[in-house]
C-alpha cells in the first residue's frame, strides 16, 4: 500500500486494556497509518462508528460490557460497517473461537499477542481487498 494512501485510511482500534491499545497504536503509526481512533470497548466503538466514517475495524474479543463478536454484530445490524473490514484480535487462540469469528462475518483473526508483521500483513489484504 502506497505510504500516502495510509495516511488517510482511518482505523479504529477496540481493545480495553490500555498497554495493548497503546502497542497496536503504535505498530499502526508506524507503519504509516497515522489516522487512527482508539475506543475502550465497545459501546465506545460503537460510538465512534456512529461518529466517523471508519475505514478499518480492529477489536479485541474479550472486553467487558459488550465483547468484540458483540460489537460486529451491533455494528452490522445498525448498519454501520457496510463494506468495513473486521479484524479480531485476541488472546483466544482455540480453534474454534476462531472459526466461530469468521463464521461470524469476521475478516480475519490475530492471536495475541500482535507482532508489527503479522499486523501489516493482515491490513494490507483487508485494504487490498476493498479497492
Amino acid at each position: 500500500m502506497a505510504d500516502d494512501k495510509q495516511k488517510f485510511v482511518k482505523i479504529l482500534v477496540v481493545e480495553d486494556d490500555e498497554a495493548s491499545r497503546a502497542i497496536i497504536a503504535r505498530f499502526l503509526d508506524q507503519l504509516g497509518f497515522s489516522n487512527v481512533v482508539l475506543a475502550e470497548n465497545g459501546r465506545a466503538a460503537l460510538n465512534e462508528l456512529n461518529l466517523n466514517q471508519i475505514d478499518l475495524v480492529i477489536s479485541d474479543w474479550r472486553m467487558p460490557d459488550m465483547d468484540g463478536l458483540e460489537l460486529y454484530w451491533s455494528a452490522k445490524n445498525e448498519g454501520l460497517l457496510d463494506n468495513t473490514p473486521f479484524l479480531m484480535v485476541s488472546a483466544e487462540n482455540e480453534k474454534g473461537k476462531v472459526i466461530e469469528a469468521l463464521r461470524a462475518g469476521v475478516n480475519d483473526y490475530i492471536v495475541k499477542p500482535v507482532d508489527s508483521k503479522t499486523l501489516k500483513d493482515k491490513i494490507e489484504k483487508l485494504l487490498s481487498s476493498q479497492e
